[in-house]
């Protein structure tokens, strides 16, 4: 009886020593910034560069007098989205200005560009104010999220946290540890890896997102093994119903012979 009682909780030990290291393998895998919190440092936001499709407004004022009509031709009317002063870079990362005719905007950052048009335009008006702001910007989401797609960002300041929120979060089958970035920049390409169980990730020239990044979450090895079983489940499904009936018929033979005997 007692080596009986010890081999049950030698059992049972063994039984909870696995649900703990299910526990903490679940953890490594599921949890976000497990480690590098202690080194995140601050994180600096920097100006966006412009690229080929974006939106842009751009307002001219002058500081000369308070009447401003000599501005109403650089402030164009009915602009992209009939929007005044609005501008959509072309494919050669060109828009048409008033003056100027077709000007490269593209790489510069919108102060940047502020200060050039400035330059470019106090031959034609008595103290310029230039004002250029981005409408945004969009990135493409796919795979293990609640709610893939395209997100629009209102504000320059937004990164890769923001855009799996947006997305609705990372499924259960996402896997965290290797999430894929794609952006390109200059007509290349580039893809990055990141580590969302690692803070490290604040420091990641990626954690900032850019116009058109794309960004995938990989399922993990559990969906696949869930995916073959059900698969598995469904290949054997016709050879399993032909097992149960062949089973069925055999015991109505079965029955039907014991009763003819009695």
């Amino acid at each position: 009886m007692k080596k009986l009682k010890k081999g049950l909780l030698a059992v049972v030990a063994m039984i909870a020593l696995a649900g703990c290291y299910n526990t903490k393998k679940a953890q490594r895998s599921y949890e976000l910034f497990q480690s590098g919190l202690d080194s995140m440092g601050n994180f600096e936001y920097k100006e966006l560069r412009l690229k080929e499709g974006d939106n842009i407004t751009i307002q001219v004022y002058t500081l000369a007098t308070t009447n401003q009509e000599q501005v109403a031709t650089f402030n164009l009317q009915g602009g992209a989205g009939g929007k005044t002063g609005s501008y959509i870079i072309n494919n050669l990362g060109e828009i048409d200005l008033p003056k100027l005719g077709r000007t490269k905007v593209t790489g510069f950052t919108c102060s940047q560009l502020r200060e050039k048009l400035k330059n470019d335009w106090v031959k034609y008006i008595k103290d310029p104010v230039v004002d250029v702001q981005m409408q945004g910007f969009s990135v493409n989401v796919l795979g293990e999220v609640k709610s893939p797609g395209v997100k629009t960002f209102k504000s320059e300041r937004a990164n890769l946290i923001d855009v799996i929120a947006t997305a609705g979060g990372l499924l259960d089958e996402g896997k965290r540890e290797d999430v894929l970035l794609v952006r390109e920049d200059s007509g290349k390409r580039t893809s990055y890896r990141i580590d969302l169980r690692d803070a490290k990730l604040y420091q990641s020239p990626v954690f900032q997102l850019q116009q058109n990044d794309m960004i995938y979450v990989g399922a993990s090895e559990r969906k696949f093994v869930s995916l073959r079983n059900a698969s598995l489940q469904q290949d054997l499904a016709p050879t399993v119903s032909i097992v149960s009936l062949a089973s069925f018929a055999l015991n109505v033979v079965a029955i039907v012979i014991a009763v003819s005997r009695r």
